[in-house]
């Protein structure tokens, strides 16, 4: 297989991501594989060393010396062109990470992305002032960021469960694949290293036999949170124990200053950047090895110590809970004075209980073998290249009002058929006629557009009639097969949009019901059962006039009682107060209002005759003698005429028993 790896960063440079690179490199080469590296370096012009390319650079020494590219070269776009590539893997999401998924569109080659760093905990390189709307904007940038290069790749590889986790987070669809970086780890073994040269390293940095050595190998910069073990050395009482900082970055000075004040010059050892090959020998000199960092997505050095069989000390993190075992391959520690008081808990075991954590920290770490890591990342181009196979070719564009309609075609299906993406995807995706789209891509527009179509549904629905959240919730649950999740998020943007607004709701219909006969309380039973919450209607119902709410209740008594028939005035009135009720009226109300209210004067005997001759021609069919007698009975009763007059009136008529 011939393999592009993409890359801001690369030897000379030491990091965890140039680590990560030329693990991989030196793995696939061995297994036979063509590798060539596309990075950068400080030029003005492009560089060939035999499968290395190296584009323009140009150095920001703010950002601890990255060297940054323009997203584009047309010399290298055909030299890479002649490299006749099957798969690119870009490492960084900048520079020459946006030239390899450019490429890589342009050459129709399909691309896996690592996602090494978690830059959401470097916003302190761009907010030098640390202003908290920079800090939200940035992070929000870097969702969005995130979220589309993952979403332009056939396979994303997370070092860790905490990574995917970010991606998803943000809303990566594309398969993750979980893939710690690999090692050499032999390359750290002790057993494989020139001890001479260990002892050298001691001398130059006047260590003695007695000393104990607890050492930080890394980029010294304050996402490392460097300054908490070494403010930690304050409270270790022992002057045997030293602290050794091996690397380079922003934050040295600092740090040198902070030794100072604390008056550790001579127990703090600041040895700054060394070769990659030296590092070995650096973790040979210590006893253990310490990090307070929160921000990696891995931890390459935490894996490097182990593999040269040093416990760790760390402050508690996800990517961590698999390497760290309290007591056995390490310690967790919280604060400056618990890191000191676990170091010198641990200093004082016994030396076959520190050999043995060593070993255990050593054992921990054979998983991430730099073969291991190979076959699991040659997996992925193998999978990325079999997605991207099978792929759509886009044969039709079609720009409507608000969206745009594609037709696609798989080769493999013969067949083809529209779809609809949103414009921000139009050219987000670059689409053009002829435009590859692997499998995942057209399902997650398949996807997207059930979405759409929803959305365009609510807003036709809305434009006719205002809903609640509750109730456009309900109506997508019963007319859409989208999960609660799709739900959530179309409604939110219904609601930023100001389609669907409660409180706007709320105001216009208090302002209907009010002008209605309703009562209060089924203003409340209505508007709470469209969703609106409790405390706000109640809050409204409370600004209703006492006065204004009798005055409903007695204009709807005077339109009650002229429906009210062949009833005694007793049974006109019950009925009035329990309509009242049932219209949401305070009981109380509505009993007071219905016996003030003047009903028209009735000849009770007159209203009984009537109501007596109804009952007869209802039941007269069904019914003779008594039975009938009985019937008209109660339902004179019913109507609320005195039991004593109607027995009186029944009397005087004649009754046979058929």
């Amino acid at each position: 297989m011939r393999i592009g790896l993409f890359t801001d960063t690369y030897t000379p440079d030491i990091n965890g991501v140039v680590s990560s690179i030329v693990t991989l490199q030196k793995e696939l080469e061995k297994n036979g594989h063509d590798v060539f590296v596309i990075t950068n370096h400080r030029s003005l012009l492009a560089k060939r060393e035999g499968n290395i390319l190296r584009l323009p650079g140009m150095e920001l020494k703010w950002l601890y010396g990255y060297k940054l590219s323009t997203p584009y070269h047309f010399s290298a776009r055909d030299e890479i062109r002649d490299m006749h590539l099957d798969v690119i893997h870009v490492h960084t999401e900048f520079g020459v990470g946006m030239f390899g998924r450019i490429v890589a569109k342009t050459l129709n080659i399909p691309v896996v992305s690592t996602y090494h760093t978690m830059y959401e905990d470097y916003m302190h390189y761009i907010n030098r002032f640390d202003i908290a709307e920079v800090e939200k904007v940035g992070k929000k940038f870097t969702g969005i960021l995130s979220r589309n290069i993952g979403e332009s790749v056939q396979a994303v590889i997370a070092p860790s469960e905490k990574t995917k986790e970010t991606l998803i987070k943000y809303g990566v669809t594309t398969p993750i694949y979980i893939i710690p970086t690999g090692l050499d780890l032999a390359a750290f073994h002790r057993e494989n290293l020139d001890m001479e040269r260990v002892r050298s390293i001691k001398q130059e940095y006047h260590l003695s036999s007695q000393d104990k050595v607890i050492v930080y190998v890394g980029r010294i910069a304050q996402e490392k949170s460097i300054e908490i073990p070494l403010e930690g050395f304050r409270f270790i009482e022992d002057p045997h124990v030293k602290f050794m900082i091996v690397g380079g970055g922003p934050q040295l000075n600092d740090l040198k200053e902070q030794a100072k004040r604390c008056h550790l010059e001579d127990r703090v050892i600041f040895t700054d950047k060394k070769p990659r090959e030296d590092v070995p020998y650096y973790y040979a000199c210590a006893d253990a090895f310490v990090s307070a960092s929160l921000t990696e997505t891995q931890g390459m050095t935490f894996i490097e110590s182990m593999a040269g069989g040093l416990p760790l000390f760390a402050r508690r993190d996800k990517v961590l809970e698999d390497l760290v075992i309290e007591d056995q391959t390490g310690y967790y520690f919280h604060d400056a004075r618990e890191f000191a008081e676990k170091v010198t808990a641990f200093l004082r075991k016994d030396g076959d209980v520190i050999r043995d954590m060593g070993k255990a920290a050593r054992d921990r770490v054979v998983k991430y073998d730099s073969d291991i890591f190979y076959n699991k990342v040659l997996s992925v181009y193998y999978q990325a290249i079999d997605d991207f196979q099978d792929a759509y070719e886009v044969l039709k564009i079609k720009t409507l009002d608000d969206y745009v309609k594609i037709t696609v075609m798989n080769e493999k299906e013969s067949s083809s058929f529209p779809v609809l993406i949103s414009v921000e995807d139009y050219f987000l995706y670059k689409i053009r006629k002829g435009t590859m789209l692997d499998r995942n891509t057209v399902e997650e527009f398949h996807h997207k557009e059930k979405v759409l179509l929803a959305y365009r549904a609510c807003i036709r629905r809305l434009r006719l009639k205002d809903y609640t959240h509750k109730e456009m919730h309900r109506y997508l649950e019963q007319k859409t097969d989208l999960s609660e999740q799709d739900i959530t998020q179309l409604l939110n943007e219904l609601k930023e949009k100001g389609y669907v607004n409660d409180q706007a709701y709320l105001h216009d219909k208090m302002e209907k019901l009010h002008g209605s006969m309703q009562g209060k309380g089924k203003i409340l039973r209505s508007l709470v059962e469209k969703g609106i919450p409790y405390e706000d209607v109640k809050q409204a119902l409370d600004a209703i006039n006492d006065d204004d709410e009798s005055q409903k209740a007695v204009d709807l008594a005077e339109k009650l009682k002229q429906s009210v028939k062949d009833k005694s005035q007793f049974m006109t009135r019950q009925t009035i107060m329990r309509k009242l009720i049932a219209n949401g009226f305070d009981s109380n109300l509505a009993r007071s209002v219905s016996e003030k209210v003047k009903l028209p004067d009735v000849d009770e005997k007159e209203a009984l005759d009537k109501t007596i001759q109804k009952a007869m021609r209802m039941y007269g069919k069904k019914y003779k003698g008594y039975q009938l007698k009985n019937k008209v009975m109660v339902y004179c009763m019913n109507k609320g005429f005195s039991s004593n007059d109607i027995i009186a009136y029944l009397n005087e008529m004649e009754w046979k028993d058929e």
